[in-house]
């Protein structure tokens, strides 16, 4: 996977009965049992059925398919749930399936029976798995206008240069500039973009801007959730543009605004 898939990678709610080839399957089972991520969470990852599980969502038509994960409650859980999650969801665009994002809109009750979450457990989020209709629904096409999905914030709102007092613009991003896009168009929860980038040299601390009522026992710190898709955007993008690096707790003690946390540094190595 690349940047054009993330580029690629539209949400998906409404989807036809095409079944999923069984070797399509069988390479996303393969990375939920084997891929990682750089916060060392574990994630256990399950194929459910609609009927079998008696799972579903309100606001999904035509899905027979899910996938939920699960984790247990440590430090940077969320982080790392977002960001191998989100990567599960990039494979699925490259081998032409749909997905999207669910964390509310859903019957969390049957999604947590089905998966078997402890009480030391959390499953933020589930996506439904297979082929996109031709057309959406009404209820996806109102839902999408609602949210707004398809505009983001101002790039200088999200991204700073050395600290929050100075606006990064475009033009000065350089080779940082299609990382830090693939952030500012990630997915997030009602579409609110809690991600904050500090570019500081060769590190770029990220930041989560907390909006009230977005971290429940249920679902843990859902925005630390995305911020966890904002490192996986960011760091398959910087790879493209040949700039390698690790994610590491660096935090460099910047004043930030009202309700806006450090989460972590991702340090370039070339």
């Amino acid at each position: 996977m690349d940047s054009s898939t993330i580029k690629a990678r539209k949400s998906v709610r409404t989807f036809n009965d095409r079944p999923i080839p069984d070797e399509l399957i069988a390479k996303l089972e393969d990375f939920t049992k084997h891929d990682t991520n750089p916060f060392g969470v574990p994630i256990t990852f399950k194929f459910l059925d609609r009927k079998r599980d008696g799972v579903s969502s309100p606001v999904i038509v035509g899905a027979n398919t899910y996938v939920a994960a699960k984790y247990h409650r440590q430090e940077d859980a969320e982080l790392g749930f977002g960001y191998l999650f989100e990567r599960f969801v990039l494979l699925a665009t490259s081998l032409g399936l749909g997905t999207v994002w669910l964390a509310a809109t859903i019957d969390r009750k049957a999604f947590e029976r089905a998966l078997g979450v402890g009480a030391d457990e959390v499953m933020p989020a589930v996506t439904p798995l297979g082929y996109a209709a031709d057309k959406r629904s009404v209820r996806e096409t109102l839902m999408r206008k609602n949210m707004r999905s398809d505009e983001r914030a101002p790039f200088e709102s999200l991204f700073f240069k050395g600290d929050f007092d100075h606006p990064l613009g475009e033009g000065e991003a350089g080779g940082l500039l299609e990382p830090l896009q693939t952030v500012r168009w990630s997915p997030s929860a009602t579409n609110k973009q809690p991600w904050r980038l500090v570019v500081d040299g060769e590190k770029v601390h990220f930041y989560e801007h907390k909006t009230k009522g977005y971290a429940r026992e249920s679902t843990g710190d859902i925005q630390k959730v995305d911020m966890g898709i904002a490192a996986c955007h960011f760091q398959i993008a910087a790879q493209d543009a040949g700039l390698a690096g690790t994610f590491a707790k660096a935090d460099p003690g910047i004043r930030a605004p009202e309700a806006t946390d450090y989460v972590t540094t991702f340090v370039i190595s070339s």
